[in-house]
């Protein structure tokens, strides 16, 4: 009932009275008043005049469904939105969420997280009410051995979303790192949930750091806010993740999909054609990395002529 009252005076764009969110509702004028006295609770800004009725002014600054699904516009992502204050990570209900057999689109966000994950073990710093902190149900119709996929498609949908919804040129390091400036502003973490021949669903964790004091955030990090120099709204960058997220995972189910997302992940890449040095369960190699393979493999050029594949790995690029 919240989101509805919050939707109504968003459209209104003006004045509303409680008759007529009551008629409209179905609620009596006493429950619109207790949802009105919640919703500014939780941070809304809404004034009440006398035979005017009542005018939102301003929205909290959170991830909350009902801001997230205004305006978003999408067929399934971000339907069902599960918010929280703070967490341990946003991946482990989501997760449970996939073995529960919830919908593809299914989105955790929260303010903060304790224990946020990041690639290779590592933690994702998650101060409140900074970053993005979320994580969403994905059900490709993928075989397990192909499920690196997802990790180039949601790379290629969170560069895409960060540069529509701000205007930057952020790039991808391969596989899935969102850098500006050579500085990482976002992460990527994917885990999967798989029978002998098919993937049942895979969740995609994501971490951006946007509103986040370089401070407070690792070495050789970086924010919105610190390359804009200016306060990022949060719930725009999250609602074009998840219509580029929708539009490639689409653009997956069909023919050609894969290839295409290896085309566009080529485009907005920072790593081919750069020298990198890879470090992963059977060593390192460095060399000049010259293509994507057809699986999505990082092709390397080694100083002696050779090439070779890497399908994982934690990747440097030498300068």
């Amino acid at each position: 009932m919240q989101s509805k009252i919050v939707n109504f005076l968003k459209a209104s764009q003006g004045y509303i009275s409680g008759e007529e969110i009551s008629r409209q509702l179905k609620v009596s004028r006493a429950g619109i008043w207790k949802y009105i006295q919640e919703l500014r609770h939780a941070g809304y800004d809404i004034v009440a005049v006398p035979h005017l009725g009542y005018k939102l002014v301003s929205s909290p600054d959170k991830l909350l469904a009902h801001e997230i699904q205004f305006g978003l516009n999408t067929k399934t992502f971000g339907k069902k939105v599960i918010y929280y204050e703070s967490i341990t990570s946003t991946m482990e209900p989501a997760f449970r969420l996939g073995v529960e057999g919830e919908a593809e689109g299914t989105v955790v966000c929260a303010e903060s997280q304790t224990k946020g994950k990041g690639r290779l073990g590592r933690s994702w710093v998650s101060p409140k009410g900074k970053g993005i902190y979320m994580s969403v149900v994905l059900r490709p119709p993928l075989a397990p051995a192909q499920a690196s996929q997802v990790t180039l498609l949601s790379a290629v949908a969170v560069c895409e979303a960060v540069n529509l919804s701000c205007s930057v040129n952020a790039k991808i390091k391969w596989p899935n790192d969102i850098l500006v400036n050579d500085r990482k502003l976002a992460g990527i973490l994917t885990e999967l949930n798989a029978e002998m021949d098919c993937v049942r669903f895979l969740v995609v964790g994501i971490g951006i750091n946007v509103n986040t004091p370089l401070g407070l955030l690792p070495e050789h990090s970086t924010s919105l806010k610190h390359e804009l120099k200016k306060h990022i709204n949060r719930i725009e960058v999250l609602r074009e993740i998840l219509r580029r997220l929708e539009f490639w995972c689409d653009t997956l189910r069909s023919p050609e999909g894969f290839q295409l997302v290896i085309q566009r992940w080529k485009e907005l890449s920072m790593t081919i054609g750069r020298r990198v040095r890879v470090l992963d369960a059977s060593g390192e190699v460095e060399g000049e990395a010259v293509d994507l393979d057809k699986n999505g493999g990082l092709v390397i050029r080694h100083d002696s002529g050779i090439t070779m594949k890497r399908m994982s790995g934690d990747v440097v690029q030498v300068r």
